[in-house]
């Protein structure tokens, strides 16, 4: 049972990496395509992670898992939104269809 849930997550995985693939590739300005495959991403490595962890045979090795997606959480989001921003302040603007708050 353990092994079908697993997989599961493997194979919501795989889903989750191919949006995100697919927002990059069908969205129109950097930041919603940004948006996607950080979000993909995001989601991808956690359900990797969550299926990894199901079947690793050890304590130490699931212990490694978590610290590794704490870290991919952390840093992802935040280089993100800092590649993001870092465009927004050099001037690029997002498409005539997509709207942009202040602040």
């Amino acid at each position: 049972m353990i092994k079908w849930i697993a997989y599961s997550c493997f194979f919501g995985s795989f889903l989750a990496f191919g949006l995100g693939v697919l927002g990059l590739f069908r969205f129109p300005d950097p930041y919603t395509r940004m948006h996607a495959v950080g979000m993909g991403d995001t989601l991808g490595m956690g359900l990797l992670g969550f299926g990894l962890f199901l079947l690793s045979p050890s304590w130490i090795l699931r212990l490694k898992l978590v610290a590794v997606l704490l870290l991919f959480w952390t840093i992802n989001p935040t280089m993100t939104h800092m590649v993001a921003k870092a465009s927004l302040i050099q001037g690029i603007k997002p498409a005539a269809e997509t709207s942009l708050k202040e602040g």
